[in-house]
């Protein structure tokens, strides 16, 4: 594997305006959404998606992050003006096969097991492998990715990833992404923080570089 190559970078959880361009200024490649899944505090309508989706820059790809949609809400996904549709927890063949943009299928540590149901269907972009409760912020032994299987689709790193542990989970794990939202949080926990987003952002890119090997 190239060691001196670029980490892409993952922003989850926007829900303003004024933090898509933060995102796009730092130089993050992807902008997460939370979308259908009213548990969470970062939960938008699809009606205030757009809002902030219109704020992102042309070279940030925006997705669409969802808990066990149906058919109906992925449809709903497809006109939003997502790139991608990222889905956590069981979903139906019939749901999947309705997503007419690439899907990010997320997976706990407790769940790695389902990984090869999902890696035969043609409708998976990428894998995004996140802490055994997603959104809590906490990391996990990374480790446990060691032999999982690199087949070509996005291997996406998520769980307790902040500006200070980011640079070491990407030389331990080798991602193809990295995925934050609880870490670049403000210290009350809600909205981001711009600071810790470049920060972030500047710390995974910079994670195989070589002068970062000679740290």
């Amino acid at each position: 594997m190239e060691e001196n190559r670029e980490i892409m970078v993952k922003i989850c959880g926007i829900t303003t305006p004024q933090e898509a361009r933060a995102v796009t200024e730092a130089g993050a490649d992807m902008g997460g959404i939370v979308v259908f899944f009213p548990k969470s505090k970062r939960c938008l309508s699809l009606e205030r998606a757009g809002e902030v989706l219109a704020a992102f820059g042309d070279g940030v790809r925006k997705v669409a992050v969802t808990v066990s949609p149906d058919e109906e809400q992925i449809r709903a996904i497809n006109s939003a003006g997502f790139d991608f549709i990222q889905i956590h927890g069981p979903v139906s063949e019939a749901a999947l096969q309705a997503a007419e943009l690439p899907v990010l299928k997320a997976f706990n540590v407790t769940d790695l097991k389902e990984l090869g149901k999902y890696a035969k269907n043609e409708k998976i972009a990428g894998y995004v492998f996140d802490a055994a409760e997603y959104g809590s912020g906490k990391t996990f032994d990374w480790e446990l990715l060691k032999n999982t299987e690199r087949d070509g689709r996005l291997f996406i790193l998520a769980g307790g990833l902040t500006p200070e542990n980011v640079a070491r989970a990407v030389r331990t794990v080798r991602p193809d992404c990295v995925d934050v939202s609880s870490g670049v949080e403000n210290d009350s926990g809600i909205g981001k923080d711009e600071k810790k987003i470049k920060l972030f952002t500047a710390a995974a890119k910079s994670a195989l570089s070589p002068a970062a090997g000679r740290q």
